[in-house]
């Protein structure tokens, strides 16, 4: 935990998402692995791209060389398989979601000389990139897209549903950090492993969501939920009571403190 943690705090989450799906499988190739990997994709674009500078032109041949030469792209009937949220499975099938294939798009042009930015959307993940004397460029991490204002309130709009006089946030672009981007990909992978009824595994990246977020009750009350499913009952109601004491209003709680009574009521479980 703690190299994924400095990975982290040194905003690199190329090697942190590494990290992170070393986690769900240990038949993972070495972490230096996939960063030489990377390094050779850099070489062969510069060699081949002939990038001086981080213009439009540039980013343009960059967008060609992943999405069409290197061939990344997402499945679009197993969206939410839990191998494309596992980088190394990304880097080694070039299929992926939108923010993994944004990691790996931006750890590759930031070699090239680019800076580029998640941005945590709502729904769908996004990329920014900054160019000199240029507004940002927003990209669609799907394919590459250059997306405009229009296209990025549309696609806002589609994923939270039209509200009267509701305009889109200006916080909804701003720029993600790399501890922020790791949460989303660790709820990414929680909710395909639920999906599956993997719960072992499931827990194992609520677990690190909580190590993450230590504070957020509504990470224990995950944990609490996998804990019950996987029979560990009595250790399920320290993290049910947590989430009651820290969010009394939600709906949840009233629900779960009846849970909480029938537990403690019943009897441990004895092992001969």
């Amino acid at each position: 935990m703690q190299e994924l943690k400095r990975s982290i705090a040194n905003q690199d989450c190329f090697r942190a998402s590494l990290l992170l799906a070393q986690y769900f499988h240990s038949t993972i190739q070495t972490v230096s692995f996939y960063e030489q990997q990377l390094n050779n994709w850099a070489k062969h674009a510069k060699a081949q791209l002939d990038i001086s500078q981080a213009d439009l032109a540039n980013l343009d041949k960059l967008l060609h060389f992943f999405y069409v030469e290197l061939a990344f792209s997402v499945d679009e009937k197993q969206y939410f398989a839990k191998q494309y949220s596992l980088l190394d499975k990304v880097l080694e099938y070039r299929t992926g979601i939108p923010i993994t294939l944004a990691i790996v798009f931006r750890a590759l042009a930031e070699k090239l000389g680019f800076i580029s930015h998640g941005v945590n959307f709502p729904g769908h993940f996004l990329l920014s990139i900054e160019l000199a004397n240029q507004d940002l460029i927003y990209l669609d991490p799907s394919n590459g897209k250059k997306l405009s204002k229009v296209d990025i309130e549309q696609l806002y709009f589609n994923i939270i549903g039209e509200i009267e006089q509701e305009k889109m946030p200006p916080e909804a672009l701003f720029g993600a950090n790399c501890e922020e981007i790791i949460v989303r990909l660790l709820h990414n992978l929680k909710a395909s492993y639920i999906n599956a009824q993997q719960f072992p595994l499931a827990l194992t990246a609520v677990n690190l969501l909580v190590q993450l977020c230590p504070n957020d009750p509504y990470e224990r009350r995950d944990r609490g939920f996998l804990l019950h499913q996987l029979e560990c009952s009595q250790v399920a109601v320290a993290d049910y009571r947590y989430f009651i004491q820290h969010c009394p209003k939600d709906p949840a709680s009233v629900l779960l403190a009846a849970q909480v009574k029938q537990l403690v009521a019943e009897p441990p479980a004895i092992f001969h």
